[in-house]
């Protein structure tokens, strides 16, 4: 099978997921034909790239897009109607003619690689583009919304209705962020489906899991570490952490915390800045860096992500790393916030505590570090999680059905129903 995919930025080093995605699709013997809008903005690649067979073919210069929609106009392919639609019911903003331009590039590259199908990751410019793209060549597409692409990023829900319309199916996330599009774009509910973000498990061997002991002294504290990863800007909840690690000191356990968080990229340069940096603008990093300096890891024993999570902020996306984790068969401590629960369920592979509550969060960071048998517990019944629910061959197999066999792909217990937003519980 060829399959084409389009996004606004490829590569982005945080977005494994289309990555893994796209790998196990070229481990099927499936052909990817890659289209990106522009190109990363840094010279950083995840390791996941080196595998990668299909090229990536960018957008050209603008001297080039004129000439292609020149050559349009003369043959009647450009999408005018559509052009003047979209310029007129979502303004300059929205770029309708850019968009149409950059659509014949990817006309000329899907239909000269015969490409029956193509698919979009994210509710923004790429899923726009791709709608110019079905209007001119008729190739059908499918889309894939995250969260905050369709939640803030796109900015105007009357585009995203008309983006699924167009759509031959939508995937979701998760669940959650599933009823959410629902309810957003209801005449497309039976389109929309939730789909997992695939985990590569060959890249997360099955090794370093506590096995339970009967009989281990489980009140008796022992050392543990724990690690938390993520981009060091407030709505993730460091500081949260940061406190509840001071209520947890108070009981004199024997812990050590580290931090990895994603600098930020200077524009145009490529250069990283410092943490530091950030701290002139806003007193929550200077905080976290001054009381994240010190430690490492040797081995990891929980993992714990940030914990604000304001709701107009932490329901927009599902926190790839806790899967990650709960692949290396560590224990969990998150939050009830989105999809989370659907992958943590608090007392059998983790434990989640409601957001912005410090207290709360150093119970269960206790409640950890106290009962190794625990931790183990958690880990394995974690790493399973990830087996039955989010490996990637299962995750891919599920879109290429879809692909293949619409309407009748799309199975029903997957769909947005009702408008309803409570989770479809233990459907894979």
């Amino acid at each position: 099978m060829r399959l084409g995919y389009l996004y606004s930025r490829y590569p982005v080093l945080s977005q494994t997921f289309c990555d893994a995605e796209m790998l196990e699709l070229e481990r099927r013997e499936d052909e990817i034909i890659l289209g990106s809008l522009y190109p990363p903005k840094t010279a950083l690649r995840h390791e996941y790239l080196k595998k990668l067979r299909a090229p990536i073919r960018y957008a050209p210069p603008s001297r080039e897009l004129d000439a292609l929609a020149r050559k349009a106009k003369r043959a009647g392919r450009w999408p005018s109607a559509l052009v003047a639609q979209h310029e007129k019911k979502y303004g300059a903003e929205y770029k309708a003619a850019l968009r149409a331009r950059n659509a014949l590039f990817f006309v000329e590259l899907f239909e000269g690689a015969r490409v029956r199908h193509f698919h979009v990751h994210f509710a923004n410019r790429a899923a726009h583009t791709a709608m110019f793209v079905k209007a001119v060549s008729g190739i059908p597409f499918s889309m894939t919304a995250h969260g905050q692409d369709f939640m803030s990023d796109l900015g105007n829900d009357e585009l995203l209705r008309e983006l699924c319309a167009s759509a031959e199916f939508v995937g979701a996330e998760t669940d959650f962020s599933r009823d959410l599009l629902a309810a957003r774009c209801p005449e497309s509910r039976s389109k929309i489906f939730r789909v997992y973000n695939g985990i590569d498990l060959s890249r997360f061997p099955r090794r370093d899991m506590l096995l339970h002991v009967p009989g281990r002294a489980e009140a008796r504290p022992s050392k543990i570490r724990f690690l938390s990863v993520g981009r060091l800007v407030p709505f993730k909840g460091f500081d949260i952490l940061i406190d509840a690690c001071a209520e947890l000191q108070k009981t004199r356990n024997k812990f050590r915390l580290r931090n990895y968080w994603r600098r930020r990229l200077a524009r145009g340069t490529g250069g990283a800045r410092e943490p530091a940096e950030f701290g002139r603008t806003n007193s929550f990093c200077r905080r976290a860096i001054a009381k994240l300096r010190a430690g490492g890891v040797a081995r990891l024993r929980c993992f714990c992500p940030g914990f604000r999570a304001r709701r107009s902020w932490g329901e927009r996306c599902f926190p790839t790393v806790i899967a990650e984790a709960m692949a290396t068969g560590k224990p969990v401590v998150s939050t009830t916030v989105a999809g989370i629960p659907e992958l943590v369920a608090n007392g059998e592979n983790g434990l989640l505590v409601s957001p912005r509550d410090a207290r709360a969060l150093a119970n269960a960071m206790e409640q950890l570090a106290r009962d190794e048998n625990l931790r183990g517990d958690f880990g394995r019944a974690g790493r399973l999680r990830i087996e039955q629910k989010l490996r990637s061959r299962k995750q891919s197999s599920r879109c290429l059905s879809a692909s293949s066999r619409l309407p009748k792909g799309v199975p029903n217990d997957e769909r947005g129903q009702g408008g309803s937003a409570a989770p479809s519980g233990d459907a894979s």
